[in-house]
């Protein structure tokens, strides 16, 4: 009898043992993976980049994916970096080079990265006279224009023309691909308040020698909570462009452009209702 209890004990002990390590496995990987990562990782970048001086980190475990990843990058070329996925098993399953170098998605990735750095360092001023909850600058992919023809105009960088590593003038890219993202609460919200904003804030930035093509701007009322009520009135406008943020006439382009887009998101409204009745 004891010895049965001790052979059940120690079965359990033993299954115990393997559901933690399988577990464990799960969430942290296991140190034969990773070496088996390092050593396909090593002998990848060998044969595929013999001509590259690239810097190589260790693999670590990805346990939503179940997969490993390597950074590769250059020590000399700050747009030369990119990631290796490979298997538990060691075989490689993608390299990112085509996508994140050759693309130019590396490239776009650092004139964002600055720019967005410079819109944000006015807006957390503290000298800038609005408060925000919702505020960034981005650089637009002009690509992305295909996938919106009816209302969005035609204006970004056309990435596959970037040239690696070279040093852009944020403002001129801004000027033609500058994107702007900014809510702001006031007591009054109306037509002539949310004219006064927007051309006071295109008159801060061209102070701080930064420019943009359009924003996206929203005025609403002052809320605790961060969730506006239900019949709380508001004023959005999107894609409206620097050049039509002028004094003359001014109030009517905005009621124009949160007219446009109402009738855009009635449209999407349609085609998502449309979609669900053909499903």
């Amino acid at each position: 009898m004891k010895k049965s209890i001790k052979v059940l004990t120690g079965s359990i002990a033993f299954l115990l043992i393997v559901g933690i390590l399988y577990f464990a496995n799960g969430f942290l990987g296991n140190p034969i993976s990773k070496m088996m990562a390092n050593n396909t990782s090593t002998k990848y970048i060998e044969k595929n980049y013999p001509n590259m001086e690239l810097e190589i980190s260790n693999a670590y475990y990805s346990f939503k994916s179940g997969d490993y990843y390597v950074q590769v990058k250059s020590p000399v070329s700050k747009d030369t970096n990119f990631s290796l996925t490979i298997s538990p098993f060691g075989k490689l399953i993608y390299d990112s080079y085509e996508y994140d170098v050759v693309s130019k998605y590396n490239t776009l990735h650092r004139i964002d990265y600055s720019y967005n750095t410079k819109i944000k360092s006015v807006f957390e001023s503290k000298n800038f006279p609005y408060k925000s909850d919702i505020y960034f600058g981005e650089i637009r992919d002009k690509s992305l224009n295909e996938e919106d023809e009816y209302f969005y105009p035609d204006y970004g960088l056309d990435v596959e023309k970037l040239e690696l590593d070279k040093d852009y003038d944020i403002n001129s890219i801004g000027k033609k691909a500058g994107h702007i993202v900014f809510y702001t609460q006031d007591e009054e919200v109306s037509i002539k308040k949310a004219s006064e904003i927007l051309l006071n804030i295109k008159d801060i930035l061209d102070k701080e020698n930064i420019s943009f093509y359009a924003i996206d701007f929203t005025l609403e009322k002052p809320r605790d909570d961060g969730i506006p009520d239900e019949g709380d009135i508001s004023i959005s406008v999107e894609q409206f462009l620097y050049s039509d943020i002028y004094m003359e006439n001014i109030e009517k382009r905005i009621i124009k452009a949160r007219e446009d887009l109402k009738k855009y998101y009635e449209i999407e409204d349609s085609k998502k209702l449309e979609g669900l009745k053909n499903q």
